[in-house]
């Protein structure tokens, strides 16, 4: 198994359990993962949260990835 797939694997084991359906969900939550971030006039902050945003998609991208490697 590569680093990659070594990675995606941790994510799993980290997320494919109760607990960690419940930090995802609140991370979805909290950081917008289905709404928009755009702040008007503030591109800052809407740099920002698409920031915090980004680092929830990671999470679910790698969650998604090659489920032939779960387990």
């Amino acid at each position: 198994m590569n680093q990659v797939e070594d990675l995606k694997l941790s994510y799993r084991r980290t997320f494919d359990n109760e607990d960690g359906e419940k930090v995802l969900a609140d991370l979805k939550i909290r950081f917008a993962f289905e709404q928009t971030t755009f702040v008007s006039g503030d591109p800052y902050q809407s740099a920002f949260s698409e920031g915090q945003r980004s680092a929830v998609l990671l999470i679910v991208r790698m969650l998604a990835e090659d489920a032939k490697l779960k387990r």
